[in-house]
């Protein structure tokens, strides 16, 4: 194989007429974007879902969306205090 030289070319380089009949619509190209976009969303999402669930506040406002409610009182009796027992 003397003269003959070996080119290692990446799958972008390959005309895609060749494997395929239409180029890559958007979503295509960008996938891993949208997935860590949506993925990003839903876990803030998540965070602010939960600190509404935890909150000790009787109107809740954000974004529009506004709930009044009675949130569950806490008792001195219903509190049970456990210090750490070292091992």
């Amino acid at each position: 194989m003397s003269g003959s030289t070996v080119v290692a070319c990446p799958i972008e380089c390959i005309d895609r007429s060749l494997i395929c009949e239409s180029p890559p619509d958007w979503l295509e190209k960008h996938n891993g974007f949208v997935l860590t976009l949506v993925a990003s969303l839903s876990a803030c999402f998540g965070v602010i879902f939960s600190y509404f669930l935890k909150s000790r506040c009787s109107k809740i406002k954000c974004c529009g969306l506004e709930c009044i409610r009675t949130p569950i009182e806490l008792t001195p009796d219903q509190v049970e205090i456990v210090p750490n027992q070292p091992e």
